[in-house]
């Protein structure tokens, strides 16, 4: 059950007509994933693509919430998406920094950070660097999580 003091808030974000920001005031964690993954999944059916995640009053997620997230970038890459964190808690940075995640769960330390990314992101592809990042086969990262920690379903929540 989730939370009682658990909420999310959802702004847009000025110059993305499909950017939408999310802030939250608690943990991501079992017993608030399905409110967390229901406003998610309400932002995608309205065709929100890009998504910042104000992280500044996340202090704890565990492998449920980080599985949803990791599952939640394939889905928006996929569909030409993106998702990045900002002001994340250095508990919350240490434990994505461990499990080899903040390539795809792509940090920023402010706002203004986070926001240029997202921007830059709809710059043509033409003009990006060739080979500037190093990116993933799809799916590596979920393969290794489900291989760390079993499948999602599998878990008891």
């Amino acid at each position: 059950m989730p939370i009682p003091e658990f909420k999310i808030e959802v702004g847009a974000v000025p110059g993305l007509p499909d950017g939408a920001m999310i802030s939250f005031n608690g943990p991501i964690d079992a017993r608030n994933i399905k409110v967390f993954e229901t406003q998610m999944n309400g932002l995608l059916g309205r065709h929100y693509r890009r998504f910042l995640l104000q992280m500044g009053e996340v202090r704890y997620i565990n492998s449920t919430g980080l599985a949803y997230l990791i599952n939640f970038v394939e889905t928006i890459q996929a569909a030409g998406g993106a998702l990045v964190l900002f002001n994340v808690q250095p508990k919350v940075k240490v434990i994505l920094e461990t499990m080899g995640l903040v390539e795809l769960l792509r940090v920023y330390p402010s706002k203004a950070a986070a926001v240029r990314e997202l921007k830059d992101a709809l710059k043509p592809a033409a003009v990006e660097a060739p080979a500037a990042k190093k990116t993933s086969e799809p799916g590596a990262i979920r393969r290794l999580f489900r291989r760390l920690f079993g499948h999602p379903d599998d878990r008891k929540l």
